[in-house]
């Protein structure tokens, strides 16, 4: 009996020697203290130094603002994310970062060093859209404070606005992973959305196109019928309208003219190949439409859908090729036509300078345009 007390001493104190060995520290961070940055943006201050701001929301009911702003110069973020812990009444955390937003001016200086403490420090998202600004990102988010008819919140209010250009195919979705894999990824280049207050039609943000880059400088700008169609070539696209301002329908009564149709899918198919040394790309897209808006005819058959058909098929082409030869002129890849040939000729890519290759590249685009609905009322 005294040998089991004894035996049963020594478990309980093993027990306990062991629970006192793997005790360990919580870290712990209580939301109610914490000021969590939602957006951060940069700029050029002057040749030195970088203008960051960090927006932080309030949530105190009794406060007039919002958002908190925090602005201020230093050479890297890191150092002014402590410098501004020194004037925020919350210890400021960036772990529910929505929006990167850069400045145009910056951009064509390079991004991807701006985006490395991102990448690095765990704790922070790279699921944050990386946006480049037409003008300040201190500007936009000042101004974004004074939109009284948009949410409160500058962050939600661009998030929303960025989440409906995406489905609508008027900007690419850009986060801070894909921005890098396409900055490391031989043969491909980065595109971003770009942003600028609007001035001339109401207060707001608007979206304005995409950013073309040449591994992390802007290089060039697109705007939004360009980008859908863009998007479309990479396979990307989305559900989205297409305008066409056509010969097809001239002006009538009421100065009304041209052709609305939404776009429903697209089919794309990609072929590489190699002519007399020289890469040639043929791009097929297929659309399925439906033909929204255009003037009514006294007789719409087979014939006259065939015309309106057709004429698409020709402006989409024709822009589809503009679009390409834009690319090709700034040095762009994002079709990523450098990775295809990687892939497929490795030896032909080994032996030549793609930046330099990709802008003697041939683009052979078919387009064919069906519409599959016309109207509910015939």
């Amino acid at each position: 009996m005294n040998l089991l007390k004894i035996r049963n001493m020594i478990c309980l104190i093993l027990i306990v020697i062991m629970l006192l060995n793997t005790t360990g520290c919580w870290d712990q961070k209580i939301y109610e203290e914490s000021g969590f940055a939602l957006q951060v943006g940069f700029e050029i201050a002057d040749e030195d130094e970088l203008l960051m701001c960090f927006t932080i929301p309030v949530l105190d009911e009794r406060a007039t603002e919002k958002t908190e702003l925090i602005y201020g110069t230093a050479n890297l973020l890191r150092e002014f994310r402590e410098e501004a812990r020194k004037t925020s009444s919350k210890y400021i955390e960036g772990g529910k970062i929505q929006q990167v937003l850069i400045s145009d001016s910056l951009a064509e200086r390079g991004v991807h060093s701006l985006l490395e403490i991102l990448e690095r420090e765990p704790t922070d998202p790279t699921i944050a859209h990386v946006v480049v600004v037409e003008g300040s990102p201190k500007d936009l988010f000042e101004q974004a404070q004074t939109f009284g008819d948009k949410p409160p919140l500058p962050s939600i209010y661009l998030h929303q606005l960025i989440r409906s250009n995406i489905k609508s195919s008027n900007i690419p979705e850009t986060r801070i992973f894909r921005f890098t894999t396409d900055y490391f990824a031989p043969g491909i280049d980065p595109i971003t959305p770009i942003i600028k207050i609007e001035r001339k039609k109401g207060k707001g943000i608007a979206i304005i196109g995409s950013a073309l880059f040449l591994d992390d400088k802007m290089v060039g700008k697109i705007d939004t019928e360009q980008t859908a169609l863009l998007l479309a070539m990479m396979g990307k696209a989305k559900k989205s309208v297409f305008i066409s301002k056509n010969a097809l329908n001239p002006k009538g009564e009421n100065n009304k003219s041209g052709c609305a149709v939404n776009i429903k899918t697209v089919k794309r198919s990609l072929k590489a190949r190699l002519i007399d040394d020289k890469p040639t790309i043929d791009i097929s897209l297929n659309f399925k439409v439906i033909l929204s808006e255009y003037k009514w005819l006294n007789k719409y058959d087979e014939t006259a859908q065939k015309s309106i058909e057709d004429e698409l098929a020709r402006e989409i082409k024709e822009k589809c090729e503009n679009t390409l030869q834009y690319t090709q002129e700034v040095g762009s890849d994002p079709l990523g036509i450098g990775d295809i040939i990687r892939s497929k000729y490795n030896n032909y890519w080994e032996k030549v300078k793609w930046e330099k290759e990709y802008k003697d590249v041939t683009f052979n685009v078919n387009v064919k345009v069906d519409i599959n609905n016309y109207g509910l009322i015939r």
